[in-house]
């Protein structure tokens, strides 16, 4: 079954959603796990960007019965080349760790639709 959204990232890093777009998450392939991949952002990511260096990423977390809570949004950073997964961070500790780890303010976010 092909996902309903996909978006290569370089570095084999993607962006997928299996059946419902609120399912988005990042993954990386590794050929050395069973399933081939490693959750690097969990569902439900919801906007996203990306340069050879860096991913930076938004999601809102689910609540039990399944349903998106869009009042709360956890912010992430990943440093493409050594894997380090920074999140989930509030928008200001996103902010302050983008500063430190010298994010180019080029990477913006494009949003899933």
């Amino acid at each position: 079954m092909s996902p309903i959204y996909e978006e290569d990232l370089g570095n084999g890093y993607v962006v997928c959603a299996e059946d419902v777009m609120r399912d988005a998450r990042i993954l990386r392939k590794d050929p050395n796990r069973a399933s081939g991949v490693v959750r690097v952002v969990p569902p439900t990511v919801f906007a996203y960007g990306w340069n050879d260096d860096f991913i930076i990423a938004k999601r809102h977390p689910e609540k039990k019965d399944r349903k998106v809570d869009t009042s709360i949004t956890y912010w992430y950073i990943v440093e493409v080349a050594s894997g380090n997964v920074h999140g989930p961070l509030s928008e200001d500790e996103f902010n302050k760790l983008r500063t430190k780890l010298k994010v180019p303010a080029e990477i913006s976010f494009k949003t899933i639709q």
